[in-house]
């Protein structure tokens, strides 16, 4: 028998230690996936869903609808289920509710339609928390990185769904294209079974009990900052939904672009946020979460009346902003992260800003639309969202004065 060599054994070492965060960190990615994918699943093969149906059209915009009400309404009614079942089966059981949920929808009439697209609202809603406490258990030490790689999984599983759904709706038609995006829950499943190590029953509950023990009481100044987050994260999510929601409208009308042009300059707008999501935990190194927060909140303000007064500059408003929307979305989850102390404390913090956010999302999209209608047209509209998100200055600067201390 002959021993490992020394040479052996420090070589293996860091190969441990780098699949440890690796393969973990590709479960979180096919993981992020499916918490936006299965919703934009739908939107490409809308209307041979309702001429297969006969879905009229607050039908089909419900199924797009659904998905955020459940955000905004379920973190309360989940977040103790999250808390009894532990981070890891709450994970699996987000997984396999969405791979039964796409399964469901195309081959149970309208019935299983709108069943599994309510499926998809309950699981996503539970993933958006248990994710968050995923990251601060799994990944100490880099919790800023892989939040914003995290964030960008959730717009490549939307994209990946935008640009393929249709495709292969032509060639095997929209009950199978849609049905085959169960099968990125089921790699999702795979691979995170293969990158946790098995535990017997008894062991999961111990474990599930003491990452969600009970939290000391937070102190003034970290409720504080809960608000803050809170509300950066309202007013961030109200923006996005409002301006994405009637951009290319606005573009193919006012702006003066064609229909295609317009969708074109749409989506750019959406794929450049990766920037920001990967910018503002590099600049998170240098700069202070109030500071950017503050820079994030002037970028705001700016885009929508710079798309106003010059949409034909889209090659300048688009990358710009495009590093607000994406930065501020990482920027929340970054703080979740640094102002929760135990997985309970994060669960709770993440339930607040979510189930706030999103609940008051909803009202962007409606409110943005119903304004644009009056005399004073898209100015009033986006002139709206400018001054909310200008809010997002002020909670910046205040959240400065709690990172240096000057608030108990």
């Amino acid at each position: 028998m002959t021993s490992s060599s020394p040479t052996q054994t420090c070589s293996a070492a860091p190969a441990v230690k780098a699949a440890r965060f690796w393969m973990p960190l590709l479960a979180l990615i096919l993981l992020g996936c499916n918490l936006r994918g299965p919703i934009t699943a739908i939107q490409p093969v809308l209307g041979p869903i309702r001429e297969s149906l006969g879905l009229g059209s607050v039908g089909a915009g419900l199924l797009t609808s659904i998905p955020v009400l459940c955000f905004g309404l379920l973190p309360p009614l989940v977040s103790p289920l999250i808390a009894r079942l532990g981070i890891d089966r709450s994970i699996q059981l987000v997984l396999a509710g969405v791979a039964l949920a796409m399964l469901l929808r195309p081959f149970a009439g309208i019935e299983g339609l709108f069943a599994g697209t309510l499926l998809i609202g309950l699981c996503i809603a539970i993933g958006n928390i248990v994710t968050l406490m995923l990251i601060a258990r799994d990944f100490a030490g880099k919790t800023n990185l892989v939040t914003g790689l995290y964030t960008i999984s959730l717009n490549l599983g939307a994209m990946l769904t935008l640009a393929l759904t249709a495709p292969m709706a032509d060639r095997v038609g929209w009950r199978l294209a849609l049905a085959a995006w169960a099968g990125l829950a089921v790699m999702a499943m795979i691979v995170r079974l293969l990158t946790r190590p098995k535990a017997s029953p008894d062991e999961e509950s111990r474990s599930a009990a003491a990452e969600l023990s009970a939290p000391a009481t937070p102190s003034p100044g970290q409720q504080r900052a809960i608000w803050i987050m809170t509300l950066a994260f309202a007013v961030h999510i109200f923006a996005y939904y409002s301006l994405t929601a009637w951009l290319p409208t606005y573009l193919a009308g006012a702006g003066g672009m064609s229909a295609t042009q317009a969708g074109i300059v749409a989506s750019a707008f959406q794929i450049l946020s990766l920037t920001g999501s990967l910018g503002i935990p590099l600049l998170a190194r240098r700069f202070s979460l109030g500071t950017l927060m503050a820079a994030m909140g002037v970028i705001w303000t700016i885009t929508p009346i710079w798309i106003l007064l010059a949409p034909e500059q889209w090659m300048l408003w688009a990358p710009i902003g495009s590093i607000a929307h994406g930065g501020t979305f990482v920027l929340v989850f970054m703080m979740i992260m640094k102002f929760t102390r135990t997985m309970d404390e994060n669960r709770r913090a993440s339930t607040k800003a979510q189930s706030i956010g999103y609940c008051f999302a909803a009202l962007g999209p409606t409110l943005t639309g119903w304004l644009q209608g009056t005399v004073y047209g898209w100015w009033l509209a986006f002139g709206m969202v400018a001054a909310i998100t200008l809010v997002l200055i002020p909670l910046g600067l205040m959240l400065s004065r709690f990172e240096n201390g000057r608030i108990a």
